[in-house]
């Protein structure tokens, strides 16, 4: 896939060493000294520019799969989330917040995801890379089950059905589903699915890429 991040500093630096070797990956930064020493450290392209800006940005979006603004500035990071989304229309934006206050103020501003600290910000990556759409809240406890969360695709043959019609994969069920109008309530057997629904369901590790493609990725 391709991921397109600005800013190169330490956060960006040990990201990228974690991901490059499997993704495409353009790297965008204002400061040219720090761009020419991530550039020689890194097997990655690297561009000296000004990421919040759209004439570099929209050249190194096309056909990006992802942007992740790692500044040490919240509001360049959302500046460069803002275009990458709403002008440049790159599916996945991701920043790096420095004063946590701020994370409301991504979310309300469309950042699709935002977190402070490098391993959590490269796991959500992968995740999403893996099964967008689809976010793994947490592992259960010495199990292999974990709880995933995510909203019924229109596609899916369980938009519909009740629970005690479809047919869910061995090992899975729906423990909670969150209505568009922000109702929760905890199922039963005879509790209907509709397309757009919330649903948060525990499920086998290892099912997690089929109920992704029979439930979101349809």
């Amino acid at each position: 896939m391709k991921l397109v991040i600005i800013g190169a500093g330490k956060v960006a630096y040990y990201l990228i060493r974690e991901l490059t070797q499997e993704h495409e990956i353009i790297i965008v930064e204002k400061d040219e000294s720090a761009a020419m020493k991530i550039s020689n450290s890194l097997s990655a392209v690297v561009i000296h520019g000004d990421g919040t800006t759209l004439p570099v940005l929209e050249p190194v979006c096309q056909g990006a799969d992802m942007l992740i603004a790692l500044t040490g500035k919240d509001e360049n990071n959302l500046i460069a989330c803002q275009i990458a989304k709403k002008l440049l229309h790159v599916p996945m934006t991701m920043a790096r917040v420095n004063n946590p206050k701020n994370l409301e103020v991504m979310e309300k501003f469309g950042v699709d995801k935002s977190f402070s600290g490098t391993k959590v910000l490269a796991e959500m990556i992968e995740q999403e890379i893996d099964y967008h759409g689809l976010t793994i809240l947490r592992q259960i406890k010495n199990s292999d089950h974990v709880l995933i969360e995510f909203d019924l695709s229109p596609r899916s043959k369980a938009a519909g059905k009740t629970l005690a019609e479809y047919s869910f994969i061995a090992g899975s069920r729906i423990v909670i589903i969150t209505y568009a109008d922000g109702r929760v309530i905890t199922p039963a057997g005879s509790t209907k699915m509709h397309a757009g629904d919330r649903l948060m369901m525990v499920c086998s590790r290892a099912n997690v890429e089929d109920i992704w493609k029979e439930m979101v990725n349809v």
